[in-house]
């Protein structure tokens, strides 16, 4: 693959050919929707809510962030009423309080450097961003939390929540959606094309959704570029399953009761069940089944714990990343081979040291001014070593926050956290077996393609290669 915007990324070594029948969700993987408008619409809404229900004041809200300061990955402490960014290990590198970034002394008195913040879900201190759709609820939570005391951020954080549910419940927010769906939507025409695509090369293809059979069939054929409205059924045609309702993650935990297919449907479209039955109406199982999702925790994470099927994360946000760093010609790889120098001169203000140190032990007076001409020698060349080791680190924190600040100018990368993965990369390469920034990318494979992860190496083995 020569466009890296079109790209499948692999974690975990996969055959396609292996795969016998692929799955989607609908919201963020086959239906690309117009965020900033969807966004928007929801933010507003539970705002709506806030006020009439929670008795808020509307000035409350003029400083609510704007949409592009939330992202997917993003922690909320409902504690201390903090947005967070983490590495993999949980370890706190950026927090906001309000619009105000904290300063690394108050980030240390609030977190110390330990690595604090483990995965957790609902109902917990720490929570993290896995939709799309969070990015309301985190502005929201981030521009209130500085209107309250600190007793009642946790508070505060469930009235969010609370609202933010019952907007999509209550078909508030749906209701606006489905009746103008091209205002909402990005069309990718590729996308009737790939379904197409998998059923000829031999695929079962289904459809697993937790959207209501009501709201999947209004935005489907918006979806697919086609103009009819939502009594043409023939999109189902392309599916050999239709799930909706699905209420993942619950669905890989095999728990919830079979329910009979849609009254007046065709017999393969289900409310809910579990993934036994689906597996059992494919007639396919574990591996050779392969399923496309955004939602790095119900999608992902809770499919690969509780199955083995096989996975693929779609990323928007690495479109924008792979976008940032073709602008930026050189930069990563003047990044990498700068952080190599780095390391390289960090060992020689070591060695440096270190035979100081035994030059100070020796007793000599036979050879006193040899050894003190060696230690003027050798103080002189750490001298040089240390002052090349501060100008690489000052040459690499200026190309990352280049890097960073092209990204994203709260948060940087969404991958990266300086030399470490995110807390989000990480679950992204423990999870993920291949990853993308759009599911129609699976267009430009042919069916037999070989998706092989790159070469995992130790510490020890990198100083080899």
């Amino acid at each position: 693959m020569v466009d890296n915007q079109h790209a499948i990324f692999t974690n975990r070594t996969l055959r396609f050919e292996k795969v016998k029948a692929i799955g989607f969700d609908f919201d963020h993987t086959l239906a690309i929707y117009n965020t900033e408008r969807l966004d928007g619409l929801a933010m507003q809404l539970v705002i709506d809510r806030l006020i009439e229900h929670e008795g808020m004041d509307l000035s409350w809200f003029k400083d609510v962030a704007d949409l592009s300061f939330a992202r997917k990955g993003l922690i909320v402490d409902i504690e201390l009423g903090n947005v967070l960014k983490t590495d993999r290990y949980g370890h706190v590198l950026h927090a906001y309080h309000g619009p105000r970034k904290l300063s690394a002394k108050e980030k240390r008195e609030a977190y110390g450097d330990a690595d604090v913040i483990p995965h957790v879900t609902e109902g917990m201190r720490f929570l993290q961003m896995d939709s799309a759709f969070a990015k309301p609820e985190t502005c929201i939570y981030s521009g209130l939390a500085p209107k309250v005391s600190s007793g009642e951020y946790r508070k505060l954080w469930k009235s969010i929540r609370h609202h933010t549910d019952m907007v999509h419940r209550d078909g508030s927010l749906k209701s606006v959606i489905t009746a103008n769906p091209h205002d909402y939507i990005h069309v990718d025409l590729h996308t009737e094309h790939l379904l197409r695509y998998l059923k000829r090369i031999g695929k079962k293809v289904f459809l697993l959704t937790n959207s209501e059979w009501e709201y999947t069939c209004a935005m489907m054929n918006p979806t697919l570029g086609r103009l009819t409205g939502a009594d043409d059924l023939s999109w189902l045609g392309l599916f050999d399953q239709v799930i909706a309702l699905a209420r993942k993650p619950g669905y890989f935990k095999r728990i919830n009761p079979a329910v009979p297919s849609e009254p007046g449907v065709e017999p393969h479209v289900w409310h809910s069940g579990n993934i036994l039955e689906l597996e059992d109406r494919l007639d396919v199982r574990g591996p050779n089944v392969m399923y496309v999702g955004d939602h790095i925790y119900a999608d992902l994470i809770s499919s690969k714990r509780n199955t083995y099927w096989r996975t693929m994360l779609v990323v928007p946000e690495l479109e924008e990343e792979l976008t940032v760093q073709s602008a930026l010609p050189g930069m990563v790889q003047q990044l990498k081979e700068t952080d190599e120098r780095r390391t390289t001169t960090e060992r020689e203000v070591m060695h440096w040291k270190a035979v100081e140190s035994a030059l100070d032990q020796l007793r000599d007076e036979g050879h006193a001014d040899l050894l003190a001409r060696l230690k003027d020698e050798c103080h002189s060349s750490r001298v040089q070593a240390m002052q090349a080791l501060n100008q690489f680190i000052r040459q690499r924190e200026r190309l990352r926050s280049r890097l960073s600040q092209a990204t994203n100018q709260h948060w940087g990368s969404l991958f990266r956290a300086g030399n470490e993965l995110t807390y989000y990369g990480r679950q992204l390469e423990d999870f993920a077996c291949t990853y993308t920034s759009k599911a129609t990318n699976l267009c430009f494979y042919a069916p037999n393609h070989y998706f092989r992860s790159a070469m995992d190496y130790l510490p020890h083995e990198l100083e080899s290669v």
